[in-house]
């Protein structure tokens, strides 16, 4: 069983963006969703991530907002958040919404997740 990665990334991403997304398909079952408030609602209903990797180069109140609310819901307690790429500027706002939340680049998006599969004790 391969844990279940959920990135939310505006448009699919950027080029990098899917390049590193496409490079965690082999290990992990990756899902997309647009963090487009409140379309996404009935999507997030479906889904039960065993990571959440929030994209934070693009329109990144979009996934903030998301990521805050699905922390908010008791089926994603104890579900990890990762955040991509997040302005230095913007760190402290996402710690205070999603004490939780870790933060890493693209670059090292694949690293990132796989520590936290260890960690969570998650299929790898």
């Amino acid at each position: 069983m391969v844990a279940e990665v959920l990135v939310l990334v505006m448009d699919g991403g950027g080029e990098t963006q899917k390049a590193r997304i496409e490079a965690l398909r082999p290990r992990h079952a990756v899902r997309l969703l647009e963090p487009r408030w409140p379309a996404c609602q009935a999507e997030l209903r479906e889904v039960f991530p065993a990571i959440v990797i929030v994209d934070g180069s693009r329109a990144p109140s979009h996934g903030r907002a998301v990521a805050k609310w699905m922390a908010m819901q008791s089926r994603f307690r104890t579900v990890p958040f990762l955040f991509l790429d997040v302005a230095d500027r913007d760190v402290g706002r996402v710690k205070r919404q999603l004490p939780r939340a870790q933060f890493a680049t693209w670059a090292g998006c694949s690293g990132a997740v796989e520590r936290l599969v260890r960690q969570s004790d998650l299929p790898s």
